[in-house]
């Protein structure tokens, strides 16, 4: 099989070799042990996103095909011609294109690609972007309504095409629009991801790790109210955050930290930055003793597989697919989002209740066992074959 594959991450190129984020990389490494040919149609890293484009593609069936910088988003989905269209014959003896989305530009490949057969890997739900927007400044409307359009374009092609989901959610959203539709779990995880301690929280601190992107949606700041009224009841938790922002600046960061002087919790607030999937991000799993992740929304978080493969109790919100895959107080906590007295009380049973802790993170690694990316790249092409 020769197969084509876009998302809108882009990679590096270093000499002859090739770079992308780490957690993407394995991905694509992993898809292209399952063909004979990989084209990857991507765009180019800039000189400040080269820094996260920190995972090599080893694989010599590998290619790619330059679409130049990626542009803003509403320049992608207006002049996607001028975007597509120089290197679009290139993909032409593909047998099939893996388009990942929701992305700008997934509704207009069909528009080139007459005769190769188009699937999207939909790891994520546009409606619900647009419906927990802040909308506060003409800006902000008219991205929410940008997003609801490229969102109708998106679903004109779904009908058109074969679909993969990430989670039961999304299947009960497209399971009568699209022709044909597989579910499978997006993960990071390898043989090598798993680190099995029976038990954590048994030292003077205790410490509260967050990884991901830096985002308001992503429930920090309430996370910061949690850590102020813990340590206010006498809990020596330190809140360890990992990742960064999405845009250039560290607007959410430096508003995090004015938050945290206000709440007198400063020193207890750690910023770790970027760190690379495998052994620096893996070290920050192991040395923590809670992983808590309080969205807004989500799909499924790559990052609650990862904490789960190194043994720490999850906390996460009840949105998107994670109480399909988590059940509460067996394999996670789940709580509503944006309630800090639910956050508190759950950092609290985790940190106080010794066998609902070992339960959970027991439960939570023969879980992330089932999610290794070979199990689901195994179903991932027997739906493409």
């Amino acid at each position: 099989m020769k197969l084509g594959f876009y998302y809108h991450i882009p990679i590096k190129k270093n000499g002859a070799r090739l770079y992308a984020p780490s957690y993407l990389s394995v991905f694509i490494s992993e898809l292209s042990m399952h063909v004979d040919e990989l084209v990857l149609f991507m765009h180019e890293a800039t000189e400040l996103e080269k820094i996260e484009c920190d995972g090599l593609l080893l694989n010599k069936n590998i290619s790619w095909v330059n679409l130049g910088n990626k542009t803003p988003a509403w320049h992608r989905v207006f002049f996607h011609k001028r975007l597509l269209k120089p290197g679009i014959s290139k993909l032409f003896d593909c047998d099939i294109l893996l388009v990942r989305s929701p992305t700008p530009l997934a509704p207009f490949f069909g528009k080139y690609l007459k005769k190769v057969q188009i699937v999207f890997m939909i790891v994520g739900d546009n409606d619900e972007v647009a419906l927990n927007m802040e909308v506060n400044n003409c800006r902000q409307i008219i991205t929410k309504y940008f997003i609801k359009y490229n969102q109708i374009l998106f679903e004109k092609q779904i009908a058109k095409s074969r679909i993969v989901v990430n989670s039961p959610q999304l299947l009960e959203k497209y399971k009568f629009i699209a022709p044909k539709i597989q579910l499978i779990k997006t993960t990071t995880l390898g043989v090598e991801s798993f680190f099995f301690r029976e038990d954590t929280c048994n030292k003077p601190i205790i410490n509260i790790l967050y990884t991901g992107r830096i985002d308001i949606a992503k429930g920090l700041f309430e996370l910061l109210e949690a850590i102020s009224v813990l340590r206010s009841q006498n809990f020596n938790v330190i809140l360890n955050i990992v990742g960064k922002e999405i845009n250039d600046g560290n607007e959410i960061i430096n508003l995090l930290i004015v938050k945290a002087k206000k709440l007198n919790i400063e020193k207890y607030l750690i910023f770790h930055g970027w760190k690379s999937l495998g052994f620096g991000l893996n070290e920050m799993y192991q040395k923590s003793d809670i992983y808590v992740i309080p969205s807004y929304h989500e799909g499924f978080p790559r990052t609650i597989w990862e904490a789960m493969a190194n043994s720490l109790p999850v906390i996460a919100s009840d949105v998107g697919a994670i109480p399909f895959y988590l059940k509460n107080e067996i394999s996670a906590l789940i709580i509503k989002p944006k309630e800090i007295d639910s956050l508190v009380i759950a950092i609290k049973r985790i940190i106080q209740n010794k066998k609902l802790r070992k339960k959970i993170i027991e439960n939570g690694f023969k879980l992330a066992k089932k999610a290794t990316q070979e199990k689901q790249m195994k179903i991932l092409f027997e739906y493409l074959k």
